[in-house]
């Protein structure tokens, strides 16, 4: 088991690194985060006095090099990245600058300081389960031991990472632990994504008179979600008990297709609405299925513990309170 007090998140103030922060403060962890120039820190709201908020570019090395050298992290959450999936069609090179590019730079600076590498018991190299690509029904639920088989240009930054990770592990003892984090979602998280999307538009929809319609993409999509909360708290328990060079799954062990998704929340909405198929808004590349064996990180003690139902009614009424 790890034992490390002082941690750094990269990517604090985004949707999973804020509810990272606040259970690692209610656990009485030293926290210093980061954000990237520009980004508001309304996330950290609860645990803005206790969080050490500094801004950084992962694509600066010599940035990267400075905060290290003043946090001297004993644990680091690695979480900060490029993260959709749909716009990375619009900009590939932008996923790979910022998600294998800013990682290779972090790594590199512990890789070289030794004053660093000493302090340094864990990083936590968070990946997605988009990189394992269209898998077949028979795979299903995934292991750690699927291939990768990417498909968008994000999944691709994010398995190069993966690749990067193991290496800097084997080749020069980083210790390292990679996480494939299926889909998780609840509030705080932005839109872009499939269920904070449906969920403006719902609360939009309930205020709006006459007739109410709702677009959509493609909905056969099936997904592996699971609560934002329950992930956070797998985070910590991988950091703390996790084995640096192995790879772990975070999921619910369940898909459900996204039509499924929709008619829960739209059962939710407080107005009829009815569903609008829009083609423009479809990925020109879709993976069919994702689910994940998660045995491996139950072994370590955790489980899923917030419903999906709760997930997705918490998601809405965070968006209602601000339409």
């Amino acid at each position: 088991m790890q034992t490390f007090h002082r941690v750094l998140i990269t990517g604090a103030a985004g949707f999973a690194g804020s509810f990272l922060a606040e259970e690692l403060v209610t656990a009485g962890y030293e926290v210093v985060g980061t954000r990237v120039r520009g980004e508001s820190d309304e996330n950290l709201t609860g645990v803005r006095s206790k969080v050490d908020l500094r801004f950084l570019d992962l694509r600066s090395r010599q940035s990267i090099e400075r905060l290290l050298r003043e946090v001297r992290p004993q644990a680091v959450f690695h979480l900060a990245a490029y993260s959709s999936v749909g716009a990375s069609f619009a900009d590939p090179a932008l996923p790979m600058a910022v998600n294998f590019g800013g990682t290779l730079n972090l790594l590199e600076v512990f890789r070289v300081d030794p004053r660093l590498r000493r302090e340094l018991q864990v990083i936590l190299a968070v990946g997605s389960s988009d990189m394992y690509g269209r898998v077949r029904r028979a795979d299903l639920p995934l292991t750690e031991d699927q291939p990768l088989a990417p498909v968008s240009p994000y999944a691709i930054s994010k398995a190069a990472v993966d690749f990067l990770a193991a290496t800097y592990h084997r080749a020069y003892g980083l210790p390292i632990i990679r996480v494939r984090a299926f889909n998780h979602a609840g509030p705080r998280q932005r839109t872009g994504f499939v269920i904070p999307d449906f969920a403006v538009q719902i609360a939009r929809l309930e205020r709006k008179p006459g007739k109410r319609a709702l677009k959509t993409g493609g909905l056969s999509a099936r997904r592996d979600v699971t609560d934002v909360r329950d992930v956070a708290a797998a985070y910590r328990l991988l950091a703390e008990r996790g084995a640096p060079g192995e790879v772990y799954h975070v999921g619910s062990g369940r898909a459900i297709s996204i039509h499924g998704i929709l008619n829960a929340m739209l059962r939710m909405a407080q107005r009829p609405i009815e569903i609008v198929r829009d083609p423009h808004l479809s990925r020109p590349v879709e993976v069919p299925v994702l689910q994940a064996d998660i045995s491996k990180l139950k072994r370590l003690g955790w489980q899923p513990n917030i419903p999906l139902k709760q997930t997705l009614s918490d998601t809405l009424d965070y968006y209602r309170s601000r339409i």
